[in-house]
């Protein structure tokens, strides 16, 4: 039988991995993606990029939009000297497509990793710039506003090996809602390794108390806080967002898209709650948030 003080101590969130620290060399990364497959993902360099060749680019699939996350696995073969690579497996089977794709860049220099890019659609070469820009001048707004707040995003895993302590091989119910080795989401490790330098425009309060004697909850405080979110994180229901300033965090529990070019979104209304402070995932750590409150992005 598993321990169930065990802590997991090979989870990525308790001993995360060294993040990616060097900048990307790719200038556009494009998926042109069909749902049952293939996908086509087709890149291009800087052309301020001189290691010299053969280059390998190895093709990786995961779920987030981080590059820390341990998700990531190889599709297909290498690829030398080439601009193109296909997936030919049909990933999602939902009605979100949350797959992502990034290239790993190999020389007799060094490796290089592309910034993820998720599935959602594909844009032409001016749409992409236009989209860019708008995402550009949306995340400076929420710098120099006074409603915008840095935080970290806690991507939930909705695949991948089971809780091996709370989780009911019968009911597949998490019997244990403060489990410490899935925070509750009857997946091993629970979320992902955080994502840095999420923004949010959060706006005011709405805050209720009651007495709710008919479904036996006592008395509850519901705090919900509406925001306005770029979806280059691709944000999804049940995922956490993490305050840099305060540490509050708060389950995503609707997202509206109200920005899309050519069906890619780019901002969206969330509806944000706040998880009461008892709750499990308050333990979890951001080593991103551990270094400096005092540090401003570069």
């Amino acid at each position: 039988m598993p321990d169930p003080n065990d802590r997991l101590q090979d989870c990525p969130l308790n001993n995360p991995c060294d993040p990616v620290a060097c900048e990307s060399v790719f200038d556009r990364v494009v998926v042109s993606h069909i749902i049952s497959g293939p996908t086509r993902v087709m890149w291009e360099l800087l052309d301020t990029f001189t290691d010299a060749g053969p280059l390998e680019f190895q093709l990786q699939a995961g779920h987030t939009s981080s590059n820390d996350s341990d998700d990531w696995i190889d599709v297909g073969l290498p690829v030398t000297d080439a601009y193109f690579a296909f997936d030919d497996e049909q990933r999602v089977w939902g009605k979100t497509n949350f797959t992502h794709y990034r290239l790993v860049l190999t020389t007799s220099l060094g490796v290089y990793y592309s910034t993820p890019v998720s599935g959602m659609g594909t844009l032409d070469r001016r749409s992409w710039r236009m989209a860019r820009e708008k995402v550009r001048i949306k995340r400076r707004a929420m710098r120099v506003g006074d409603r915008g707040q840095k935080g970290f995003l806690l991507k939930r895993r909705w695949t991948g090996a089971d809780c091996p302590v709370c989780l009911d091989y019968q009911t597949r119910e998490v019997r244990n809602p403060q489990c410490t080795t899935c925070y509750g989401t009857g997946k091993r490790c629970g979320y992902y390794y955080p994502t840095a330098c999420v923004w949010a425009e959060v706006g005011p309060r709405a805050r209720r108390t009651e007495l709710d004697g008919g479904q036996q909850r006592g008395t509850t405080e519901d705090v919900v806080v509406p925001a306005e979110m770029l979806m280059t994180d691709m944000l999804s229901e049940d995922d956490i967002w993490v305050s840099d300033a305060t540490d509050d965090r708060y389950f995503v529990h609707k997202v509206t898209h109200i920005d899309e070019m050519r069906g890619v979104p780019i901002l969206a209304n969330v509806e944000l709650r706040l998880i009461p402070f008892t709750h499990i995932a308050y333990s979890i750590e951001i080593p991103q948030q551990l270094v400096s409150h005092g540090v401003e992005d570069e």
